[in-house]
């Protein structure tokens, strides 16, 4: 995806894989965290919160850390 066509900035970006970290490694967030739920939260489709947490989409944009989820 050309950087000009984004619908994301990069903080969503970091959301969107601190989420998915999230609901991977906690059992109690995995519905709040379906990637149903936070493409709907970001406006955008399944196929791109998908894309984002493979990273074939956005993959200039760096991973960071994550805080934990008490």
């Amino acid at each position: 995806m050309a950087k000009g066509n984004r619908k994301l900035t990069e903080e969503q970006v970091d959301q969107i894989r601190c989420m998915e970290r999230r609901r991977a490694h906690h059992a109690e967030l995995a519905n709040l965290y379906k990637r149903e739920n936070i493409a709907k939260a970001f406006g955008v489709s399944y196929s791109v919160v998908t894309s984002v947490v493979d990273g074939t989409s956005y993959a200039d944009i760096p991973d960071k850390y994550c805080e934990e989820v008490e």
